[in-house]
């Protein structure tokens, strides 16, 4: 499997934030938090590395998670 490089987050009415994912092919993939949970999940029960969808989960949670003033 090849690498995935995280390239944009989009914040689309009606969708809410999503995350784009490309492969070294430019293949490019958009997921929001539902999908990418999903996602992560399939692929660790087939042993993949999820290192590049975990890390684009937790940027989507620090972006929708209220910060304390």
């Amino acid at each position: 499997m090849m690498p995935l490089d995280i390239t944009g987050f989009y914040n689309l009415p009606g969708e809410g934030i999503l995350v784009e994912l490309r492969d070294n092919d430019g293949q490019s993939m958009l997921f929001n938090r539902q999908g990418l949970q999903y996602r992560i999940v399939d692929r660790k029960q087939q042993g993949v590395d999820t290192s590049a969808e975990e890390k684009a989960l937790a940027q989507i949670n620090t972006l929708t998670t209220p910060q304390a003033l």
